[in-house]
């Protein structure tokens, strides 16, 4: 089983996006499909000093499709089925490993509960037991947060190095390159799409 890694640039696991929609065809809320894309880190790129889009690795996504009223739950993996069932229960999980010995892991709930805990998602998905929330975008590969690790630090326009900071958040979530500003356009759109986007 692949390493975890840490929670910032360097990490072998990093999130494409992510997107939630109601579906039914009469009721939307009542089927639900969400939608998980990922890639692991191309290492090597990594450790020549790239960053961003160009640590790009083998790419993948999950989708879940649940429909609450039929209970039936269907769980793809790069378009292959991996689980179905049918259950009326108001939570769903599953795991199982993919090529590479990295276990998957899939919670869901129909619904929030009413006194939701602080960091409680209504949708979850865990590579290797790190949730995909808590992955660097990937924009963000190679860069650090100023507090140790192998990646680079943010570059201002200036040119040269300043170090990371807290302070300096702007600097790491900028894109650094034509690609980037691409995909942070296309991330943003499908992030703030008035559609029924759940997160």
């Amino acid at each position: 089983m692949a390493h975890r890694g840490g929670h910032d640039g360097t990490s072998p696991v990093y999130q494409i996006d992510f997107t939630a929609l109601a579906t039914g065809k009469r009721i939307a809320s009542t089927k639900r499909r969400v939608r998980w894309r990922f890639g692991f880190t191309n290492q090597q790129a990594l450790q020549n000093g790239e960053t961003g889009t160009a640590c790009r690795g083998e790419e993948h996504d999950v989708t879940l499709v649940w429909s609450i009223t039929s209970g039936k739950r269907l769980v793809l993996a790069d378009g292959q089925e991996v689980h179905y069932s049918v259950s009326r229960a108001n939570d769903f999980d599953c795991s199982w490993t993919m090529r590479g010995g990295h276990v998957l892991k899939l919670i869901a709930h129909a619904s929030p509960p009413i006194n939701a805990t602080p960091g409680f998602r209504q949708y979850d998905f865990l590579i290797d037991g790190q949730s995909f929330f808590s992955m660097p975008k990937v924009y963000r590969l190679g860069l650090t947060s100023g507090r140790g690790g192998g990646g680079r630090q943010a570059h201002h326009a200036g040119g040269g190095e300043r170090p990371a900071s807290d302070n300096n958040i702007a600097a790491i979530e900028a894109p650094h390159n034509h690609e980037e500003v691409r995909f942070s356009c296309c991330f943003l759109f499908w992030t703030l799409c008035p559609t029924g986007l759940m997160r």
